[in-house]
Protein backbone atom coordinates (compact mmCIF):
# COMPACT_ATOMS: atom_id res chain seq x y z
CA UNK A 1 0.00 0.00 0.00
CA UNK A 2 1.38 3.28 -0.89
CA UNK A 3 1.82 6.49 1.31
CA UNK A 4 -1.26 8.12 -0.22
CA UNK A 5 -2.90 4.72 -0.06
CA UNK A 6 -2.36 4.72 3.67
CA UNK A 7 -3.19 8.57 4.15
CA UNK A 8 -6.30 7.72 2.33
CA UNK A 9 -7.26 4.93 4.79
CA UNK A 10 -6.96 7.17 7.66
CA UNK A 11 -9.05 9.74 6.44
CA UNK A 12 -11.65 7.43 5.78
CA UNK A 13 -11.59 5.53 9.17
CA UNK A 14 -11.88 9.34 10.53
CA UNK A 15 -14.62 10.03 8.09
CA UNK A 16 -16.51 7.05 9.13
CA UNK A 17 -16.38 7.62 12.91
CA UNK A 18 -17.57 11.41 12.37
CA UNK A 19 -20.84 9.78 10.83
CA UNK A 20 -21.22 7.56 13.23
CA UNK A 21 -23.17 9.93 15.01
CA UNK A 22 -25.76 11.67 12.87
CA UNK A 23 -28.09 14.17 14.53
CA UNK A 24 -30.99 12.60 13.56
CA UNK A 25 -30.27 9.67 15.59
CA UNK A 26 -28.45 11.29 18.76
CA UNK A 27 -30.19 14.66 18.56
CA UNK A 28 -27.90 18.22 20.50
CA UNK A 29 -29.13 17.82 24.52
CA UNK A 30 -30.77 20.43 26.25
CA UNK A 31 -27.11 21.40 27.71
CA UNK A 32 -28.98 23.65 30.24
CA UNK A 33 -31.10 20.84 31.69
CA UNK A 34 -27.95 18.58 31.21
CA UNK A 35 -25.86 20.76 33.37
CA UNK A 36 -28.58 21.08 36.30
CA UNK A 37 -28.76 17.21 36.57
CA UNK A 38 -24.93 16.94 36.71
CA UNK A 39 -24.36 19.74 38.91
CA UNK A 40 -26.99 18.13 41.29
CA UNK A 41 -24.87 14.92 41.38
CA UNK A 42 -21.45 16.70 41.70
CA UNK A 43 -20.90 16.67 38.02
CA UNK A 44 -19.71 18.82 35.61
CA UNK A 45 -20.48 19.18 32.09
CA UNK A 46 -17.04 20.73 31.11
CA UNK A 47 -15.89 17.81 32.63
CA UNK A 48 -18.05 15.67 30.80
CA UNK A 49 -16.57 17.62 27.36
CA UNK A 50 -13.53 17.58 28.26
CA UNK A 51 -13.59 13.36 28.67
CA UNK A 52 -15.69 12.70 25.63
CA UNK A 53 -13.13 15.30 23.66
CA UNK A 54 -9.97 12.99 24.89
CA UNK A 55 -11.74 10.15 23.66
CA UNK A 56 -12.10 11.54 20.29
CA UNK A 57 -8.78 12.96 20.03
CA UNK A 58 -7.20 10.07 21.52
CA UNK A 59 -8.83 7.67 18.92
CA UNK A 60 -7.89 9.94 15.85
CA UNK A 61 -4.01 10.08 17.33
CA UNK A 62 -4.22 5.96 17.04
CA UNK A 63 -5.73 5.97 13.29
CA UNK A 64 -2.97 8.44 12.77
CA UNK A 65 -0.19 6.46 14.31
CA UNK A 66 -1.18 2.86 13.53
CA UNK A 67 -0.21 1.23 10.71
CA UNK A 68 -2.62 0.27 8.10
CA UNK A 69 -4.33 -3.11 8.49
CA UNK A 70 -6.27 -3.00 5.37
CA UNK A 71 -7.20 -0.63 3.21
CA UNK A 72 -11.28 -1.57 4.07
CA UNK A 73 -10.97 1.09 7.00
CA UNK A 74 -12.55 -1.35 9.55
CA UNK A 75 -11.10 -0.84 12.30
CA UNK A 76 -12.72 0.23 15.26
CA UNK A 77 -11.64 2.71 17.87
CA UNK A 78 -13.19 1.64 21.57
CA UNK A 79 -13.06 3.50 25.09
Amino acid sequence: MSELEKLQDKMYQIKTWIDAYPLKIFPEPDFKKAHEILKQHGMTLDAISASNMRHVLKGIKEIIETDNKSSSGAETITR
